[in-house]
C-alpha cells in the first residue's frame, strides 16, 4: 500500500484521518516539530520558520496530505496571531513544494486542506458552489486565498493532482470548538450567538475524513471542493437543533456578539 505523508498529523482531522487510513492499509508518515521515528506512526522533524525538512519523509511519500496549520480558535487575534495563521499554512506549503523541486521522486497527490471562510464572513442568503469567487477583504477570506494559491502551485509549477477540501464546521466530540458551543447547552443555557442569523457550514469528522481518503484514491479528482454538509443552516438553528437532541431548554434571548 502507498505511504501518506500528513501535516498537521497530530491536530483533531490529522489524528482521525490517520486512524483511518492505517486500518485501510496504508502507511502513514507525519511531520511534525519533533523526530520519533519509532512511534507508531513514525514522525519526521520539520521547521518552516528556519526553512528545516527532514527531506526523507517526503522522498518516502506517494501523497501528500497538508493539514498544517496554527489553530484559529486559539488566542485573541492579535497581529502576531493572524501571521502565524497565515504563514503556518502557506509557507509550508511553499516548503513542501521547494523541497518536491529539490528531488527526482514526484508524488502522486498533493490534497491540502482549506476553509469555508474563502467566501466570506457577511450574512447573505447566496448559494455558493466552488466556481465562485471570493469577493470579500475580510482576514479569513484572504487567507484562504493565499491557502489555496499556494497549494494549487503543485498542480501548475509540477503537474501533481491537487485537490483541495474547504471544510467548515466540524463536529467532533473532541473538537474544541464544538465543545464550547454544547457547554452551555448542556447547563440548559443554550442560545442563539450574536444575531443567530449567521450560517453554519458544518461538517461531521467521519464524513470528511472519507472525503480525504477519496481525494487520496480518486485519480480523477481534482481541484477545489466544499467539504460541508449538503444544506445550509443558520447558528439560532443549529443550536436549537443541538438542545433538542441534548434534551436541554433553549433559551430565546441570544448571547451578546462580543
Amino acid at each position: 500500500m502507498k505511504t501518506i505523508l500528513i501535516t498537521g498529523g497530530s491536530g483533531l482531522i490529522g489524528r482521525k484521518l490517520s486512524r483511518l487510513l492505517v486500518e485501510k492499509g496504508y502507511k502513514v508518515i507525519w511531520l511534525s516539530r519533533e523526530r520519533y521515528v519509532k512511534a507508531d506512526i513514525p514522525r519526521y522533524r520539520w521547521d518552516y520558520r528556519r526553512n528545516e525538512i527532514e527531506k526523507e519523509a517526503v522522498e518516502l511519500a506517494d501523497i501528500i496530505v497538508h493539514l498544517a496549520g496554527s489553530n484559529i480558535g486559539e488566542d485573541s487575534w492579535t497581529r502576531q496571531k493572524k501571521q502565524d495563521i497565515v504563514e503556518s499554512r502557506v509557507q509550508t506549503a511553499q516548503l513542501l513544494l521547494d523541497t518536491i523541486k529539490s528531488m527526482d521522486k514526484r508524488p502522486e497527490a498533493f490534497i491540502s486542506a482549506s476553509a469555508i471562510g474563502y467566501y466570506g464572513l457577511k450574512i447573505t442568503n447566496n448559494l455558493y458552489s466552488e466556481e465562485d469567487p471570493s469577493t470579500e477583504n475580510d482576514f479569513l477570506s484572504r487567507t484562504c486565498r493565499k491557502w489555496e494559491n499556494a497549494a494549487l502551485r503543485f498542480q501548475e509549477e509540477l503537474n501533481i493532482r491537487t485537490v483541495v477540501l474547504r471544510t467548515g464546521f466540524v463536529i467532533s466530540k473532541n473538537s474544541d470548538a464544538f465543545r464550547k458551543m454544547v457547554l452551555p447547552t448542556r447547563f440548559g443555557l443554550g442560545a442563539p450567538i450574536g444575531s443567530g442569523r449567521q450560517y453554519l457550514t458544518w461538517v461531521h469528522i467521519d464524513d470528511l475524513c472519507r472525503m480525504y481518503l477519496k481525494a487520496i484514491e480518486d485519480v480523477d479528482m481534482k481541484g477545489v471542493y466544499n467539504a460541508v454538509s449538503p444544506e445550509f443552516i443558520s447558528n439560532a438553528d443549529f443550536m436549537h437543533t443541538l438542545a433538542n437532541v441534548m434534551k436541554r431548554p433553549f433559551l430565546c434571548r441570544t448571547y451578546p456578539r462580543f
